[in-house]
């Protein structure tokens, strides 16, 4: 990198984590989104820590799933709308 030393933004790393996980699934041939949750599910402190900052949503978890589907569907610019998937995921909580 040749240029000025970029902001650090905790958001854009969340998203490029995420993005980047999806693509994992893809490459490895996972396909099935029941068994990507299910891999998911074995990281319990990433998902009681973000149980504990999103109001009971499994953040890292809804943003992986996203971008998945995006990659499935070819589309690799889009960005997961944050916002709407806690809304939606709280809504499905039990």
């Amino acid at each position: 990198h040749d240029g000025p030393p970029f902001a650090w933004d905790e958001t854009e790393r969340r998203h490029l984590r995420a993005r980047l996980d999806a693509l994992y699934f893809h490459l490895y041939g996972i396909t099935d989104e029941a068994d990507i949750r299910y891999i998911l599910s074995t990281f319990p402190i990433v998902e009681r820590k973000d149980r504990a900052a999103w109001g009971g949503v499994y953040l890292t978890a809804e943003l992986i799933i996203w971008y998945f589907r995006a990659l499935a569907a070819g589309d690799s610019e889009s960005v997961a709308p944050e916002a709407a998937l806690l809304r939606q995921a709280a809504r499905k909580a039990p």
